[in-house]
């Protein structure tokens, strides 16, 4: 449950950010940042927040993946509570401008993928035409906030 005037945005990341979020208690998103947009809500009337939220999850897990070029071939996203005041839709999808850093004390889950994700996620970035329903097909791990050593040991795995 976010606080008033908070928004659950769902950050694309990598390990290299995990590690950041860890060492500094915070990190900058190296992209948009997804989020239910007003777009997303037109587009998709009558669905409950939760489908919404799962949507905008899931634009963000995709996102991840050219950010993983020559790093560990996992895709991260880091779903925070931050001040709705800093977040601006795009005009089109779930993307939005984030105006700041996502503190540590913000983030409300990681998710990564398992090893089996990690086989997708790099026959994907190693095939010319990748196979993104295959990578889509492997649901992201869900680690509280309280596991994020647990979640560096899981992508140092590589």
């Amino acid at each position: 449950m976010t606080a008033r005037g908070d928004r659950r945005v769902y950050v694309p990341a990598t390990a290299a950010m995990v590690r950041t979020l860890a060492e500094t208690g915070e990190l900058k998103p190296a992209s948009a940042v997804h989020t239910v947009t007003s777009w997303l809500r037109r587009e998709a009337p009558g669905a409950d927040d939760e489908d919404l939220e799962y949507t905008a999850f899931a634009y963000a897990a995709m996102a991840s993946l050219p950010l993983l070029v020559g790093g560990v071939p996992r895709r991260v996203v880091i779903s925070a509570d931050v001040p709705g005041d800093r977040v601006a839709e795009h005009d089109e999808g779930t993307g939005a401008d984030f105006d700041g850093d996502v503190k540590r004390k913000r983030v409300a889950a990681i998710h990564a993928d398992d090893s089996g994700g990690a086989a997708a996620v790099a026959a994907a970035l190693a095939a010319e035409e990748p196979d993104l329903d295959a990578v889509e097909a492997n649901v992201l791990d869900w680690y509280a906030p309280s596991e994020l050593q647990e979640v560096l040991a899981v992508l140092s795995e590589g």
